[in-house]
């Protein structure tokens, strides 16, 4: 995976401007991932994720870009989207809800008919809870996109190079997956980025890969790294801790029960009963409006009961 030489703060936090070149892998300096995978052209890759927050609601997005070398910059090449899981109206659930379903883990398909080569994979979520807040003279929207990039090499006799595009350029802030109410309005969804390669997605042929080296860490390498772990361990506890002595029970994504025994707590979703969220999201003159939005508002104007990008073409 790309990722950073020494560990990052910002390394957990949502890519806020897709305008950056952040929004392709994460926040730089990216370094290369020292593991190369291997797969086969038609099989499936799974991606496994911690325990994802059940009200950051949001599509999840898989690409692919053929890297043409192994030092080529992230932000160099054309990604073109291999899967994707928006939202189900009928169900009312977004791709997060699926993933959260499925143990937090995501399963795709790879192309069958691409040719074979190094590609980067980059696999995202989109926070969706706070989309509704636009600030024009940033240019971003309050979306919160979680993208994270792969290497795999991928075997195969395919010949087909999809288009891409590349990140930044993919996404624009005013996209109507981006700046989006999903507290309110028409139950539809349309997700960001370019059309999902159609391709073909036919059995994988050929010999299966030896896995010979997986990553895992060991000997002292792995004895810094759990000490590390129990440090960062200890020091959220000490601030879960903290919130509840002063009578803090949570904001954002996580919600700590009053009260609660901080060594044992768990992090809810947002109540919308809370005071603090009274009015939250809800445009001008609709029920659930109010004139006197709960504390966690923070100033906020409500939103408009339509942006004016719905029906908007991608570009």
């Amino acid at each position: 995976m790309w990722g950073y030489q020494n560990a990052k703060t910002n390394g957990t936090s949502p890519v806020e401007n897709v305008a950056s070149p952040d929004i392709a892998c994460r926040f730089g300096p990216l370094i290369s991932p020292a593991l190369t995978a291997e797969t086969r052209a038609g099989s499936t890759m799974k991606f496994q994720w911690t325990a994802w927050f059940e009200n950051h609601r949001g599509p999840v997005l898989t690409y692919m870009a053929y890297m043409p070398s192994d030092d080529v910059s992230v932000n160099d090449v054309d990604f073109f989207k291999i899967d994707q899981a928006t939202y189900d109206a009928k169900t009312d659930a977004f791709g997060s809800d699926m993933l959260i379903a499925a143990n937090n883990s995501w399963t795709v398909t790879i192309p069958s008919d691409i040719k074979p080569g190094t590609y980067i994979v980059r696999h995202e979520i989109i926070g969706l809870h706070h989309a509704w807040v636009e600030y024009p003279e940033k240019k971003i929207s309050g979306a919160q996109p979680y993208p994270n990039c792969i290497k795999v090499k991928v075997t195969g006799t395919g010949t087909a190079s999809p288009p891409g595009e590349k990140f930044p350029g993919a996404y624009n802030w005013r996209d109507p997956g981006l700046l989006v109410n999903i507290h309110y309005g028409p139950k539809r969804y349309i997700a960001p980025g370019p059309f999902v390669y159609k391709g073909e997605r036919n059995p994988p042929q050929g010999p299966v890969p030896v896995v010979t080296e997986t990553g895992a860490m060991t000997g002292e390498r792995a004895e810094r790294y759990a000490k590390l772990k129990m440090e960062k361990g200890q020091r959220l506890l000490a601030s879960v801790a903290n919130d509840l002595k002063t009578g803090k029970v949570g904001g954002g994504g996580c919600h700590w029960e009053e009260n609660a025994d901080p060594s044992t707590v768990k992090c809810t979703t947002i109540n919308p009963n809370n005071p603090g969220y009274v009015g939250y999201a809800q445009p001008v003159g609709t029920p659930m409006y109010t004139d006197k939005p709960g504390s966690m508002m923070k100033g906020l104007k409500p939103p408009p009961k339509l942006y004016g990008n719905e029906d908007r073409p991608r570009r």
